[in-house]
């Protein structure tokens, strides 16, 4: 009798306002109710179905820096929407039980349940992994701008900015040891958006800003490099432009203390020794020619050997100068180029050398004149010749042999090529050919040193 009653109820009533969101209040026959609650379904779980692609289409975009993290996104999505599914299903009989199975009225509750459940189901959906702040209604997280400085001005401005423009999963790549001592690489990995710690980057209002550069790729990628903090200290900030620009990558092409040994090289203090592997690390990971941040790494390189030099140790004192005069990286001063060689020059023939021609070139690149200090250069080769460098010996020689320091002697020069011949370097003998080919008398070698 009680069933009977609830469904006599249900079918003379019109709808009650727990349907009245269903669309259906304007229909009052039993047909009609039947054929509203099953437009009402069919429709709310078209929108169902809608809000899950989305949601996983979302999935997809945010976490490319990190597939493995986002197919496990995914995959709880999936489980948690077969679960929900299930609870719906077995929910809205429930709600309906009391009225008579297979009566309109039945087939009416529980559609209007399924519509009702699953329009809720949806707008939970809409609001997970939401997208980027651009597709917000609220005007204050708006994309600032389609052209990218104006947009990177905004998002540099602060660090609520900069997470409101940042992808909820972010490539990141920071520098790690490798198995080989000294050696570093690149790793990268996939970092929630909301773990990194803002502001990432100090304000840059401007393209004119010392130490950052700009470069846009295409119309929808851009590389903010920023050097402000240091050449070794180097951090490359990636954006694309979806709906709005986003930031996707960060780059960290520092080395940390903690992954450095304290004694790496005798008489170095902790600080130069930590320096002197930083230098090591950067050039090897700059000498690939495929390297986009080769001119940033060889410039961590001469910061990091200056440092070291600072010790006096000759060979890293050599490095600094010889990177510093190789167009690499940028040019130390005059007074510190020559403190570098003089530091060199006291334990290494290369060294010596290099202070030689150091006295005659100067601290440029490319110079085609006379030797500009000739008795300091020649002073300085003989330190070489002194610890017995077959390819100083041969040099002197040819100063000897030209004169262009000063003293022309064809006999010195023909000693001091016949000694580096003797001591192996065969390009001596090149020397040794033009200057009896251009003597009109037959030369005897005398004394070389």
């Amino acid at each position: 009798m009680k069933r009977f009653v609830f469904t006599l109820l249900a079918v003379l009533l019109p709808v009650s306002a727990v349907y009245a969101q269903d669309d259906c209040s304007q229909v009052t026959s039993s047909p009609e109710m039947v054929l509203c609650s099953e437009a009402a379904k069919k429709a709310a779980d078209t929108q169902l179905n809608l809000s899950y692609k989305q949601l996983m289409a979302r999935l997809e975009s945010d976490y490319r820096a990190d597939p493995a993290l986002g197919a496990e996104y995914a995959a709880k999505v999936k489980e948690s929407q077969r679960a929900w599914l299930k609870l719906r299903d077995a929910n809205c009989p429930l709600e309906a039980f009391e009225i008579e199975t297979g009566m309109p009225a039945h087939v009416f509750a529980v559609n209007s349940c399924i519509a009702r459940m699953s329009r809720e189901r949806s707008a939970y959906l809409d609001k997970i992994a939401p997208g980027q702040p651009e597709q917000s209604s609220d005007k204050s997280v708006a994309c600032p701008s389609d052209d990218f400085m104006p947009f990177l001005a905004a998002f540099s401005a602060d660090g609520r900015s900069q997470r409101r423009f940042t992808a909820m999963t972010v490539k990141s790549l920071a520098l790690k040891p490798t198995a080989e001592a000294g050696h570093f690489e690149p790793i990268v990995t996939g970092v929630k958006g909301a773990e990194l710690g803002y502001p990432l980057m100090a304000p840059i209002p401007s393209r004119k800003i010392l130490g950052v550069k700009i470069q846009e790729l295409d119309d929808s990628h851009s590389i903010v490099v920023d050097k402000r903090a240091g050449w070794s200290h180097v951090k490359v900030f990636n954006f694309s432009r979806q709906a709005c620009w986003v930031l996707e990558g960060v780059e960290d092409w520092s080395i940390s203390d903690k992954d450095l040994v304290v004694a790496s090289k005798p008489k170095l203090s902790k600080e130069e020794s930590f320096c002197y592997q930083r230098a090591e690390a950067f050039e090897a990971l700059g000498a690939p020619e495929d390297q986009p941040l080769t001119v940033e790494l060889y410039e961590a390189t001469l910061e990091n050997l200056l440092c070291a030099a600072r010790s006096g140790d000759p060979l890293v004192s050599y490095k600094a100068a010889i990177l510093s005069l190789s167009g690499m990286a940028p040019q130390v001063p005059t007074d510190t180029l020559e403190s570098l060689f003089k530091a060199a020059a006291t334990t290494l023939p290369n060294g010596a050398m290099g202070l030689s021609e150091f006295y005659c070139d100067g601290n440029e690149l490319t110079f085609d004149g006379p030797c500009k200090n000739p008795a300091l250069a020649e002073q300085a080769l003989i330190g070489a010749v002194k610890m017995g460098n077959a390819v100083a010996i041969s040099k002197l020689g040819s100063t000897f042999a030209s004169g262009e320091w000063g003293t022309k002697d064809p006999s010195r020069a023909m000693a001091c090529y016949q000694l580096a011949l003797a001591q192996g370097y065969e390009g001596a003998n090149f020397g040794l050919e033009h200057l009896k080919k251009n003597s009109t008398t037959e030369i005897k070698p005398s004394y070389c040193l």
